[in-house]
C-alpha cells in the first residue's frame, strides 16, 4: 500500500492516506522514522496530529520506544506538543519500567509546558508511576494536582498502592475518596483477597453497595480463594455467580492450573461456552508447569487446528519450555518459525528470547542458542542465564565462563541461577580453581548469598576432583543445614574415589535427615558393597524396605 501511494504521488497530495498508514508504522521502526521526518513536515497544519497519531499507535504496540522518537521529531520541527501528545507518550513510558528516567523526562516536559492542569495528562502520569511501583512520586503528583483530579485519579492511586502490596495506604485512600465506584470497591476487595486476608475481603464483599458488587469483584474473590489453595471455596463462589463472563471462566481455570489441578481445569475448559487466547494459554501453561509436556504440545496443536485465537508470547514460552524438556527439536523449530512469522518481540518482559535460547540449548543446538542471544537488542538476566546454563549443560565450559565474564562487563548483575550454571560448568570440567573463585565472588562481589544448590555444585566439583576433605569442611561452614542433594553429591564422590571413611560419616547425616529419596540409600549400599562390607550393604538396602521407600524405574519423556 505504501509503495503504491509513493509511486502514484498520492501520499504527497492528501493527509488521509498518511492517516491510514501511521497506525501501522510501529511494526516497522525504520520506516516510521523515515516517514515522520520526511513526510509529516510537508503538512504543517496536520504535523502535530500525525505525530500524535504515531505516538498513540506506538503506546499499544510492541515498540513503545517509537513514541519517543516521534516526540523528539516534534521538538526538532519547532512545533509544540499539545494536550493530546502527553497521555499516549506517558502510556508508552509506563511500558518501559526498566527505564524510569525516560518517564521522569516526559514528566518534566509536561510540567514545563503547563499540561498538569489537564486531568487526562495527570491520570496518565499517575498510571505511569503506578506501573513503575514508584508510589512516592505517584503520591507527590496526586497531592500537587488535587484541584484537577477526578474519580479515575483516585482509583489510579488506590490501584498503585494495591499493586505494591501497600494495603494500609490503599485503605486510607479508599476512606478519603469523595466518591467511590465499582472500580474502587473491586480494587479493595481484590487487594485483601490477593494478600490472603480473605475474611476481610469477604466481609467487604458482603457489605459493599449494589453499585460496587459487580462481576469484577466476584472474579477478585475467586482469584483470592484460588491463589491461596482454597479451590472448593473458589468453585463455590464461581457456581454462585449471578452472571459469568469469559474472565470468570478463565479465572477459575487459572485457579485450578496454579494449584496443579489440571484434570479439574480440563473439565471446566471443555465445557466453556467460548474460549479466548487466555483460556488456551492458562491450560497450556498449566500443563507445562505441571510437567505434563506432551499434553502441553498436544493442546497447542488443538489450539492451532480448532481455535481462531492466536497464541501470544506467554503461550509460546510454555510451548518452548515443553519442547526443551522433551528435546523436541522439530516442534521447537516450528515454534521459532511461528514466532518470527508473527513478529513477536523476543526481548521484552515475556522473555521469549530466553525461552528460545533454553530450548535450542537443551536440544543440543548451542550454535542457534548463541545466535539468538546475540540478536537480542536488550539482554536481561534471564537471557544471560539461559545461555550460560545451556553452554554449561552441553559441556562448552570455556564459552560458558567467557559469557559469564561478558555478562559482568555488560553491567547486568548475575543472580543465583547464573552461579548455578557457572559452578555446574566448573564441576563437570574439573576447573576447581575457577569454581572456587566464582563461589567466593558470589557474596563478596555480586552480593548473591550462596544457597544449598550452590553448595551442592561446589561439593560435586570438589568431590569429582577427589578433594573430599575440603568438601566436608565446606559443608561444615554452611549457614544452613545440608540437604540430601548436598550430602548425596559427597556420597557419590565417596563411591567414585572409594573413600569409605567419609561415606560412613555422611551416612549418619543422611539417616538423620530421615530422607525418603531412594537414591541416597542405594548409594550408601553401593559404597559398602565396593568396600566388601556386604552386611552393611544389605542393611542399607533393608532401610528401603523397612521405610517402604521405592526406587522408581528409569524413564524418559518422549513425544506422543
Amino acid at each position: 500500500l505504501l509503495g503504491r501511494l509513493l509511486v502514484s504521488g498520492d501520499l504527497l497530495r492528501n493527509t488521509a492516506h498518511l492517516r491510514r498508514i501511521v497506525p501501522l508504522l510501529p511494526s516497522h521502526p525504520h520506516l516510521a522514522a523515515s516517514l515522520s521526518s520526511l513526510y509529516f513536515p510537508l503538512f504543517p497544519s496536520s504535523c502535530i496530529f500525525l505525530h500524535n497519531l504515531l505516538i498513540r499507535a506506538s503506546a499499544t504496540s510492541p515498540s513503545p520506544r517509537i513514541a519517543f522518537a516521534a516526540f523528539s521529531s516534534i521538538l526538532r520541527s519547532g512545533d509544540a506538543p499539545d494536550r493530546f501528545t502527553f497521555p499516549s507518550l506517558l502510556k508508552s513510558a509506563s511500558r518501559l519500567a526498566s527505564f524510569p528516567r525516560t518517564g521522569a523526562q516526559v514528566h518534566a516536559q509536561a510540567v514545563r509546558r503547563g499540561f498538569l492542569i489537564d486531568v487526562f495528562v495527570v491520570n496518565a502520569l499517575l498510571a505511569m508511576y503506578a506501573a513503575f511501583r514508584d508510589t512516592a512520586s505517584m503520591r507527590e503528583v496526586f497531592d500537587s494536582c488535587a484541584g484537577v483530579t477526578d474519580v479515575v485519579s483516585w482509583n489510579t492511586v488506590l490501584g498503585g498502592y494495591v499493586k505494591c502490596g501497600d494495603i494500609r495506604n490503599a485503605q486510607m485512600v479508599f476512606e478519603e475518596m469523595p466518591q467511590r465506584n465499582g472500580v474502587s470497591w473491586s480494587a479493595m476487595v481484590g487487594a485483601y483477597a490477593g494478600s490472603g486476608e480473605l475474611d476481610v475481603a469477604r466481609e467487604m464483599f458482603d457489605e459493599m453497595p449494589a453499585i460496587g458488587r459487580n462481576i469484577v469483584t466476584w472474579n477478585s474473590m475467586i482469584t483470592g480463594f484460588a491463589r491461596h489453595g482454597l479451590l472448593p471455596l473458589a468453585r463455590k463462589m464461581f457456581d454462585e455467580m449471578p452472571v459469568r463472563n469469559l474472565v470468570s471462566w478463565n479465572t477459575m481455570i487459572r485457579g485450578y492450573a496454579v494449584n496443579g489441578e489440571m484434570d479439574g481445569a480440563r473439565k471446566l475448559f471443555d465445557v466453556m461456552p467460548e474460549k479466548d487466547v487466555v483460556s488456551w494459554t492458562c491450560m497450556i501453561s498449566g500443563y507445562a508447569q505441571a510437567g505434563r509436556y506432551a499434553e502441553t504440545l498436544e493442546l497447542f496443536r488443538e489450539m492451532q487446528s480448532e481455535s481462531s485465537a492466536r497464541p501470544n508470547e506467554v503461550t509460546m514460552v510454555s510451548v518452548l519450555s515443553a519442547c526443551a524438556h522433551l528435546t523436541a527439536l522439530e516442534e521447537g523449530r516450528w515454534a521459532h518459525t511461528y514466532i518470527d512469522k508473527h513478529k513477536m518481540v523476543l526481548d521484552n518482559e515475556f522473555n521469549l528470547g530466553a525461552a528460545l535460547i533454553d530450548m535450542y540449548a537443551k536440544c543440543g543446538k548451542t550454535d542457534m542458542a548463541v545466535k539468538i542471544f546475540y540478536s537480542l537488542d536488550q539482554k536481561n538476566v534471564s537471557a544471560w542465564n539461559a545461555l550460560i546454563t545451556g553452554l554449561a549443560v552441553n559441556g562448552d565450559v570455556q564459552d560458558c565462563i567467557g559469557v559469564f565474564e561478558q555478562m559482568k562487563r555488560s553491567g547486568e548483575k548475575p543472580n543465583d541461577i547464573t552461579f548455578v550454571g557457572v559452578l555446574t560448568a566448573c564441576a563437570h570440567s574439573g576447573l576447581v580453581d575457577e569454581g572456587r573463585r566464582c563461589f567466593q565472588s558470589m557474596s563478596s562481589t555480586c552480593r548473591v548469598q550462596p544457597e544449598a544448590k550452590h553448595y551442592g555444585c561446589m561439593v560435586d566439583m570438589l568431590g569429582r576432583a577427589g578433594l573430599l576433605e575440603e568438601a566436608e569442611e565446606l559443608i561444615r561452614t554452611m549457614s544452613m543445614a545440608p540437604d540430601v542433594m548436598v550430602l548425596g553429591a559427597l556420597l557419590g564422590a565417596c563411591r567414585m574415589h572409594k573413600r569409605f571413611d567419609v561415606a560412613e560419616r555422611v551416612q549418619s547425616e543422611i539417616i538423620g535427615l530421615n530422607t525418603r529419596q531412594a537414591g541416597c540409600h542405594v548409594l550408601i549400599s553401593d559404597v559398602y558393597a565396593a568396600a566388601g562390607k556386604w552386611g552393611e550393604a544389605l542393611d542399607a538396602r533393608r532401610v528401603l524396605q523397612k521405610c517402604t521407600i521405592r526406587k522408581l524405574p528409569g524413564s524418559s519423556s518422549s513425544m506422543r
